[in-house]
């Protein structure tokens, strides 16, 4: 039973660690797409994240993650020095080399408060899935827990930008996801929470002003 417990175990984590994040992507995408054709760019860009965070970030956390591991990785973890350092470089380099200071002067304070609501809810389901899964399959293992899960996260990333191109271009924005994802997962790593990651998480993408997509 001990075998066969183990080895359903490890067949678990090698689907969510290889399977899992192409087939997300393939589907997202297919879906962005068929949301978009059916909508135009800006409700089909919506629907497709309201897609992504209900049946590929949500659900799959509910299956995946254990009830009372669910809460453990909501615990608020004391930092030291570096880690504070991480989750204090994605804020900062948001605002210097992001989208703020051109949005800031448009954004109103309902835009705000959406754009405040929008990221939340985007950080606090891709930080449960992107930081929070991999690390509760792999809690001992940085490369698993950190390096893979990083790299899938910039290239999900491709997905909304088919719809919504980034300023400064998509390549570029995808391989700074892989640098904002490996600070938020070392932090979830080493804390074993992720209450940290989506804090700093919602201040970047609030940076962007993403309300202002929809109402301009």
């Amino acid at each position: 039973m001990v075998g066969a417990k183990t080895d359903y175990s490890g067949k678990a984590e090698r689907i969510i660690t290889y399977l899992f994040p192409p087939t997300l992507i393939i589907i997202n995408y297919l879906v962005f797409d068929f949301f978009t054709s059916l909508n135009g760019d800006k409700k089909g860009y919506l629907a497709g994240m309201v897609f992504y965070w209900l049946m590929w970030c949500i659900i799959p956390v509910f299956l995946l993650i254990s009830k009372p591991n669910r809460k453990l990785l909501l615990k608020i973890k004391r930092l030291n020095w570096w880690q504070v350092l991480l989750l204090i470089i994605p804020i900062v380099l948001a605002i210097l080399y992001g989208p703020f200071k051109n949005r800031l002067i448009e954004a109103s304070p309902l835009i705000i408060i959406l754009s405040l609501l929008f990221a939340f809810v985007n950080a606090f389901c891709e930080e449960f899935l992107w930081r929070g899964l991999y690390f509760d399959h792999h809690p001992g293992n940085f490369f698993y827990a950190v390096i893979v899960p990083s790299i899938w996260f910039g290239i999900w990333h491709y997905v909304p930008l088919s719809v919504h191109p980034s300023s400064f271009g998509n390549f570029y924005f995808m391989l700074s996801a892989i640098g904002l994802g490996l600070c938020w997962a070392t932090i979830t790593y080493y804390t074993r929470s992720v209450f940290w990651s989506i804090i700093s998480h919602t201040l970047v993408d609030l940076a962007g002003f993403g309300a202002l997509y929809f109402f301009r």
